[in-house]
């Protein structure tokens, strides 16, 4: 049986809707920022960017909540990789997690075609969903 993300948390929680519902991928198949990757011949993958499809893909951050289940308030651990800046801050409500019950994280990066993107990934009921969304134009100044 398909089902959409919608009916898939209605069925979880019926008559209850998560508070992030808007961060869950619910585009039926419609986001076109698709995560891909290339296949190498000695089994390695690399991952393309999200956006246009480009191979050469960087890092430049990672968020990481950590949140018990429905829990009020979560962790929120920013690694800035541009700037070498960490940081560590309780945050009350759902904030940028893009999981509306527990621990989620968020990857951002760019492509040397100049795409910035994030991708989010969320636990929910036993599944961990993806979704990458286009952040801006990235300049190609040197890192």
């Amino acid at each position: 049986m398909t089902m959409t993300m919608k009916q898939f948390i209605e069925a979880a929680r019926p008559g209850e809707i998560e508070p992030n519902l808007h961060k869950y991928p619910l585009g039926n198949g419609k986001n076109k920022n698709k995560i891909t990757f290339l296949e190498w011949d000695d089994e390695e993958q690399s991952m393309n960017c999200p956006t246009c499809g480009f191979e050469c893909t960087h890092i430049t951050g990672v968020e990481v909540f950590t949140r018990g289940d429905d829990a009020e308030e979560h962790t929120h651990t920013t690694v800035d990789m541009l700037n070498n800046e960490t940081s560590v801050k309780r945050i009350k409500g759902h904030g940028r997690n893009p999981s509306g019950r527990r621990d989620g994280l968020i990857v951002s990066g760019h492509c040397e075609s100049g795409c910035k993107f994030e991708i989010e990934i969320a636990q929910h009921k036993g599944n961990t969903f993806f979704k990458s969304n286009k952040t801006g134009k990235h300049s190609h100044e040197v890192e």
